[in-house]
This record gives C-alpha cells, structure tokens and sequence, in this order.
C-alpha cells in the first residue's frame, strides 16, 4: 500500500494537464446544509484567495446544463461505504466492497445493459457519473480510509485531480481503489477504477470526453455454515465456519468510451445563471444547436472455481473438479440530436428537441458442455426516436423536462420510454417547492435474465417486454429543512431470481407504494438528522421489503481555537424492521429470493469523531458498536452476517493551487 501511494503522489506531481469529475460528492439531497457557517472550511484564506468551482452535467446527452450542488461539508465523511451513502438499508454480503442491492425499493438505480454490474454499481464509475467543470484554480483531493486489524483489513484510496487548462478547456484523471481483506474468511474483495476527461467550449463548439476502466474480484465464502451456532456463540470472526472454502470468485470488468460534441446555431445570447445566494454563472446561449455523441462500452464476468465444491453446488454442468463460466457484452452507440433552446427573455417558452440513437449490442456466452465449439455471439441493433420538451430556466417559479424514446427499428422495437419531471416554486427565494416525477417504460429484458450457461445454473427463457409506470411526488422546504415524499411503482411482468436462484417472471401487476420523511433539527450545536422511510409491496412471495427503514444521525458540531479546528461528535443508528432478506448465490452473483427466515430488527450502531484542520477532514469510528450490547442476529443476507465491532479512520486533504 505505501508503494501504491507513493506512486500515485508522484504522478500528481508531474500532471500538468488534468481535470475531473465530482464522484465523491454526487449525493447532494437538495435540502441544504444546516452546518455551513458553523463549519466552513479555511475561513481566511478564502477572503484572500477565494477559490470557486462550477459543475454541471449535460442531460440528455447535450440538449441542456443542469448545474449540480456541491457540498464540501466534513459532516457524513465517516460513513465511507457508498452503499449506504446512496441508500439508508441495503442487502449485501457484510463486507466493503461486496455485491448488494438496495432494501429500499426506489432507490435502486436503474439497471444497465450488463445485468451483472448491476450488484456492484455504487463501486463502479460510469459516463453517467462524470460532472464537468469550470474552475478558478487547480484543485487535488486525496483521501484514505483504513478500518480493522491486520488481516481484516478495509482500504479505500481515492486520488483526483481537476484544473482548467485554459479558461475553455479541462481535462482529469481519477484513481479509486477499495479493497478488504473481510472479516470472515474467504471474503477479500477489491475494486478499482481509473478515468481520464476532458471538456472544451468555446465560441459555438463544446466537446465533452470520458474514458475509463472498471475492474472487480471477490472471494465467495457461501456465507455462514452454521446460523444458529454462530447466534449461539462469540467465536472469533476467523474461526466460524463458512460454507465455501476453496475460496471460487467472481470478477468484472467494464471499460467506457464517451464522447460527445456540441455545435451551436444563430445569434449568442448572454444568460444569468444564479447558482446560489452569491455567486451567479454567466454564459452565452445560442437558439439552436445540435450534437452527436458516442458511446462504446465492453463488459467481461467470470465465476472461477479451481475446485468444485459438489456440497454447495449439487449439480454441474460443466465439470465437477474446475471450471471457469464467462459471459460478455459490447455496445456501440451513436446519438444525434437538433435541439431549438429555451429563448433567454421569455422564461415559459421551453425547448424542444428531436433525434436518433443506434445501438449495436454483441453479447457472448457458453452454449454447451463442450470443450470446443462451445461459445456463441448474438448480435442486436435498435433505432431509436428520442423527442422531448423543457423549460428548466433557473429564474421560472415553474419548471418542467418532459421526454421520451420510442425503438422504430431492430431486436427491441416496441420499446419505448416516457418521463417527464415537473417543480413547482413556492416564493421567488426558492425555499419551499413540489416536485412530480413520472416515468412509464416498455422494455425487452437484458440477455443475462433470457439464457445463460454455467457450471452451475443454466436457463433458455423467452420473457415478455416489462412494462411499469413510476409516479413519485416530493415537498422539499430547505429553510425548514424538510423532506416529504412518497412513490407508486407498478409493474407488470417483473423479473426477479426465484427460489431455486433461477429467473423468474411474475406476469400480473406488482405494486409498490413507499413514503419517506426526512427532517434536520437543530438546537445550539447539536443536531439530530432523521430519515425515515414506509413501504409496501403487493406481491411479498415476488418481492418482500422491509416495512420501515431508519437513518439516525445525531451529533455535536462546532469550531474552536478562532475557528481553526472543526469539531464533530456522534452517533448514526440505522434499522429496519424484518423481511425475508434476499439469499446470495454466488455462481452468478445474484440475489434471490428465499422464505426461510426473515432478517432484520437489528439496529446497527456507530460512534464517530470528525475534526477539520484547515483543508483536512480527518475521521475515527467504531463501527458496529453495539455487537455485544444483545443478541448476534446481524445478518443481512441470507447466512451472511454483518461485519464483527470495527475500528475504522481516514483522512480527506483538499488542494488548491
């Protein structure tokens, strides 16, 4: 590890050309930040040499700027898993990094063309991810989290750097490494990613460039051999049993290609952008435009097993002494639009847009037993027809973006898309709004779920399309600091992994309603940030979730010494109630559903200590505090326990020069 930083640190040296995307900060959750004066970071010398960055994404592959919020609060610095960054309750295999997948049903991402990356996705960085930037001066982060004894051991490094070359023109790199030895045994896990980017507008041309790699390998253990005797006892984490243990694994790897231009038409217009209470962004827009982007993207996942455990995996397919399954994708994907802007003097006059996208998918897998002849590409093309209409003006009390996609041509046509989302201000300060987003889908169900041919599991479907609406409405008063919202899903032929760990599709419709309710209170110096979550599903044999989930953070925040050392301490509860929790199969990296026993009913508690110095946030925790404090029942998944009481700190340096 000190070779690896020593190495990074020397490369941050010599970059003079660098810029980069805000992965680490892409969870703003729009209801402000009730700590930022007292824990504004470098006071003085921002009266001397203020430092400011911009960033923004463009949706909609360039038809319009949606500028993003960044929070560089030290405040949530500790709770360094991103899963649960991302949501409050999640079913994952206790590790960090491990496969998982969100309790809270809307707040599972949207899945990818690869359905295997779908378990990893909060690890993994994607062109989707990436935010561009306009900066006053080059900017460094560098951050390392470090928890558990030798041997048990969690790392996480991530370097970035972002600068603007010319005031037109960035580019960056980022590295991330997270990696675990595991508390149990047979559970290392690491991930790592590596991206370069650059941007460029200037006059009537914007060019937009991401490329990057992602690669994953986990140990599977099976999980705990015996549940009851590790209820029953206190044995040390290393000496329970587990059910694997010639140590099989699961590994990944995704790389991206991403570029995208802009060329804008007719006579510049200057437009006032606010961004915030004091700082406003002033850009030129034109009255037309059009872009072309493309895409390419190339995925890999293999199931290794040196020796075939015939225990855990009663039947194979292949062979029972070593086996490797695989299977693979890439994507080609070219999008054009023509885009007529919103018109910078009439606020409600909204744009709209028209368009094409291609897509070329080759996926490859086993077809038989053989040890020739055994592999086999299929290859797929859609035509798509995207069209949408917006108004998002930052000075209208009433905002909309409505959009859709419709497949003319090729192996999914009949799919189609149509979402809109629409706010609504109350007060011209912006405090208090209603946002309504709907979203109804039709879509042809990836390769993975349709056939797949492993040592272990094998299947031929032929589904039908999945057809869903989602509506969901949220209130949202930042002087109040308040969040309410509640969301209905339907869907009709839901796929899912049934109890045999086999795809499955339930053909009636499966309702979904979930509320949430989020509130920071203060008093004095001590806060207390609640986030609560209601859900019900109408199918609980297709899809249980826990009725409640709870996120608890409540701490002491001030500054001493004339403001030079920040001071947070703390606790985070996190709950939910009981479900039958997914089990985990680990020959192809799913989850699936098992009736069992229901998991659940076990609040997870953790102490935490922040200071800022200046511009490094530094973090101590115990994780899991209350291991001992009642029973041992801390299973997430299915035979899968939490991670044992941790000792967990890590540092994040900011640089701006």
């Amino acid at each position: 590890m000190r070779k690896l930083i020593g190495t990074i640190l020397g490369c941050l040296l010599s970059l003079t050309l660098l810029a980069q995307s805000d992965f680490g900060y892409n969870d703003y959750d729009g209801m402000g930040d009730p700590n930022q004066e007292e824990m504004a970071q470098d006071s003085t010398e921002r009266e001397i040499a203020p430092f400011h960055r911009i960033a923004w994404r463009w949706a909609h592959d360039g038809v319009y700027r949606e500028f993003v919020p960044i929070d560089t609060s030290m405040d949530g610095i500790h709770n360094a898993n991103v899963i649960f960054k991302q949501s409050v309750a999640n079913t994952y295999l206790g590790n960090f990094p491990s496969p998982y997948v969100s309790a809270i049903y809307v707040l599972r991402p949207e899945g990818v063309d690869f359905t295997p990356l779908d378990r990893v996705r909060a690890y993994i960085f994607r062109p989707e991810d990436a935010l561009e930037y306009n900066m006053t001066a080059p900017y460094t982060q560098l951050a390392y989290y470090n928890g558990g004894a030798k041997g048990k051991s969690e790392n996480w490094l991530d370097v970035w750097h972002i600068q603007n070359i010319r005031p037109f023109w960035s580019a960056g790199v980022r590295y991330n490494l997270m990696s675990a030895d595991g508390a149990y045994v047979n559970q290392k896990a690491k991930v790592y990613n590596f991206a370069f980017f650059s941007s460029y507008e200037r006059e009537r041309v914007a060019v937009s460039f991401f490329l990057n790699q992602n690669v994953g390998s986990f140990n599977e253990n099976g999980g705990v051999e015996d549940v009851e005797l590790f209820r029953d006892t206190t044995l040390n984490s290393q000496l329970v049993a587990m059910r694997l243990q010639n140590e099989p694994n699961n590994n990944f790897y995704n790389f991206n290609l991403y570029a995208m231009g802009q060329y804008n038409i007719g006579k510049e217009k200057e437009i006032y952008t606010q961004l915030d209470s004091t700082r406003v962004d002033t850009s030129v827009t034109y009255p037309m435009k059009a872009t072309f982007a493309v895409r390419v993207e190339d995925d890999e996942y293999k199931f290794r097993e040196e020796s075939v455990e015939g225990e855990f995996f009663p039947v194979s397919y292949i062979d029972s002494l070593s086996n490797t399954d695989r299977t693979k994708m890439r994507l080609y994907e070219l999008n054009t639009k023509f885009i007529v802007n919103e018109h910078p003097k009439y606020k409600y006059l909204p744009g709209v847009y028209a368009g094409l996208t291609f897509k070329y998918m080759k996926d490859g897998s086993r077809v038989s037993a053989d040890t020739i002849n055994n592999w086999a590409d299929r290859k797929s093309t859609a035509t798509y027809l995207n069209v949408g209409a917006f108004n998002v003006d930052t000075a209208a009390m009433f905002t909309f973006d409505v959009w859709g996609n419709l497949c003319l041509l090729g192996d999914y046509s009949g799919d189609y898309e149509l979402g809109g989302k629409i706010t609504q201000y109350f007060n011209r300060e912006r405090h208090a709004s209603v946002t309504v987003d709907a979203l109804i889908a039709n879509r042809t169900p990836t390769r993975f779920y349709e056939y797949y041919f492993g040592n272990h599991q094998r299947w031929e479907n032929s589904f039908d399309k999945v057809h869903f609406y989602q509506v969901k409405g949220t209130y949202r008063n930042t002087r109040l600091r308040t969040e309410l919202g509640v969301a209905l899903n339907n869907t009709t032929n839901y796929l899912y992994f049934d109890e045999e760990a086999l795809p499955a599709q339930y053909s009636r419709n499966l309702l979904v309603v979930t509320a949430w309710a989020k509130e920071k209170f203060k008093a004095g110096n001590f806060y207390f940030d609640e986030t609560v979550y209601y859900q019900l599903s109408s199918k609980t044999e297709v899809l249980d979730l826990p009725m409640v989930a709870v996120y608890s953070h409540n701490y002491y925040m001030n500054r001493f010494f004339k403001n030079a050392l920040g001071f947070q301490i703390g606790v985070d509860l996190f709950y939910n109630t009981s479900f039958y929790a997914p089990a985990y199969m680990p020959s192809i990296m799913q989850f699936y559903n098992q009736r069992q026993e229901k998991l659940g009913n076990y609040p997870k508690l953790d102490l935490f200590l922040v200071l800022n110095i200046k511009r490094a946030d530094i973090f101590a925790k115990l994780e899991h505090a209350n291991e001992y404090l009642g029973n041992r029942n801390y299973f997430s998944a299915y035979t899968y326990p939490l991670n044992p009481m941790k000792f967990k700190f890590g540092v994040r340096w900011n640089f701006y020069d």
